[in-house]
């Protein structure tokens, strides 16, 4: 099942997708919900990141290929940071690079988006506690990342976390490709069968120590050349096999 979230006569409201149909999610998206009334095309729908999170927690160096791009150690645990929910970013909406930085880069990620309270939970059970897969775009000023020695600017700066445009119910997260292009030149091609943790594992190593909440996303790293410079000007697309195309201009914020 595809879900969406849309801007449907000025309130954000969920979705149901059918072929290029738009339908009601009448009931609560995070529990029990049935298909209600048809309410626009697809593509005219106007498209809302789909999630409300509270959090938002990434792993980084999640792919051997990235781990020796960069030539770092190999992470014997998931490597997490956070990025705040003012980092959202909606599916079409511009993404920013800052007057901070001299290089902004991208990265296309598969998401998990939870659906409800996910607090100690075994890795065969993590899943459960997942409401859909979607794009991210893990946006990152990288020199700062070295000026500072951490990434609370680099990562969690304002408007730095494209996500979208479908929440896919029944995808397997252990075996998708995920390809991105900058103005439509494919730079990545990977697949998350490379990732070091899987997204099981993630949730709960990260349940361990604090609990996950429904409209929650956790980005699960990227594939080699994930780290590929952009300016502003640039589109960047993140494609994942089963979700579709996030598309996202790159402007100064």
């Amino acid at each position: 099942m595809k879900l969406v979230r849309i801007d449907w006569q000025g309130s954000p409201i969920w979705g149901i997708v059918e072929g290029d149909s738009v339908f009601a999610l009448e009931g609560d998206v995070y529990g029990d919900f049935t298909r209600g009334g048809r309410l626009c095309k697809f593509s005219d729908a106007v498209l809302l990141a789909p999630a409300e999170p509270g959090t938002i927690i990434a792993c980084g160096l999640n792919y051997m290929e990235t781990v020796e791009q960069l030539q770092v150690p190999v992470p014997t645990e998931p490597a997490l940071f956070f990025k705040p929910a003012s980092a959202l970013v909606n599916p079409g909406e511009d993404a920013f690079s800052l007057p901070l930085t001299t290089d902004t880069r991208y990265e296309a990620e598969l998401c998990a988006v939870i659906k409800r309270r996910a607090w100690r939970v075994s890795e065969s059970e993590a899943l459960d506690y997942v409401l859909g897969f979607t794009c991210g775009n893990d946006m990152t000023l990288w020199d700062l990342v070295e000026r500072d020695g951490r990434l609370t600017r680099a990562k969690g700066y304002y408007k730095s976390a494209p996500l979208g445009p479908v929440l896919v119910t029944d995808l397997n997260p252990d075996e998708v490709r995920i390809q991105g292009r900058v103005n439509g030149e494919t730079k990545q091609d990977g697949n998350t069968r490379s990732q070091i943790f899987n997204t099981a594992r993630i949730i709960s190593h990260v349940s361990a120590f604090m609990p996950l909440m429904p409209g929650d996303v956790v980005f699960t790293g990227t594939p080699k050349n994930g780290h590929y410079p952009v300016k502003v000007g640039d589109v960047v697309e993140v494609e994942i096999d089963g979700i579709g195309i996030l598309r996202n201009k790159v402007v100064m914020g």
